[in-house]
């Protein structure tokens, strides 16, 4: 049996694409239909000039240098969304957390969703970069975390030694901007219609999914767009809201 698709473009590196991955993920377990509901994983990179080897630059002095505010600003916003994160359940880590390229994890990402992994690359990667401070650019991390759900070491490093998939997050990225007209994440396509824009309530993200079920359950996949919902996101360019 066929079944409803959400669309979800994020990056690894958007602390709202994991809460909202979470409020997400407690709105399924309330619906009677989660069984037939597929979560498809999409790549938005924030920033891809990031270098893939580790500094010793502190997610505080990147924000301040790249939105032109003090550490102490910038650290006071991060406060604001670890306690968003707590809230559900998210103990999130800024002062241990590694400013690095997410170009080789959303590369993990695609290698997954081939094995049906998709969001279990996505769950064991935020967890690793908001929560337990690792470096996800460095491949002895990304083998780490690819075999714990399953994947084969050999395919992962082989992935790493490559270009494989870098032109699908292009592709990912042209299409959310140019077709979907995508401008923050997490963003979320339900049943190739209704739009949500960031992260919402779990009884927001409920409503939602029952109104796109039951027009999926009468007409399967929807050919025309609907209402766009706005949430707690991260803008493209990586201003994060509170």
């Amino acid at each position: 049996m066929d079944k409803m698709k959400i669309d979800i473009w994020s990056d690894i590196a958007c602390p709202h694409c994991y809460i909202g991955k979470r409020r997400l993920e407690k709105a399924l377990e309330q619906f009677p239909h989660r069984k037939n509901v597929e979560l498809v994983w999409h790549s938005y990179e924030l920033d891809p000039s990031l270098p893939k080897k580790a500094g010793t630059q502190s997610i505080y002095s990147y924000f301040a240098k790249k939105f032109a505010m003090s550490e102490d600003e910038a650290r006071r916003t991060q406060s604001k969304v670890a306690q968003m994160a707590k809230g559900v359940g998210l103990d999130y880590d800024f002062d241990n957390l590694v400013v690095v390229s997410t170009s080789d994890a959303l590369r993990l990402v695609k290698l997954a969703k081939e094995s049906g992994l998709g969001t279990e690359a996505e769950e064991v990667l935020f967890d690793a970069y908001f929560v337990k401070g690792q470096n996800i650019s460095d491949p002895a991390v990304l083998v780490q975390l690819g075999t714990s759900i399953g994947l084969q070491e050999s395919e992962i490093l082989a992935m790493l030694d490559s270009d494989k998939y870098l032109s699908e997050i292009k592709k990912d990225i042209e299409y959310s901007e140019n077709e979907l007209g995508l401008e923050y994440i997490p963003f979320y396509l339900f049943n190739n219609k209704q739009v949500v824009q960031g992260s919402i309530p779990v009884e927001d993200y409920l409503k939602v999914l029952n109104e796109a079920y039951a027009e999926w359950e009468a007409n399967g996949a929807s050919s025309e767009k609907g209402e766009v919902i706005s949430g707690q996101s991260c803008s493209i360019d990586g201003v994060c809201s509170l």
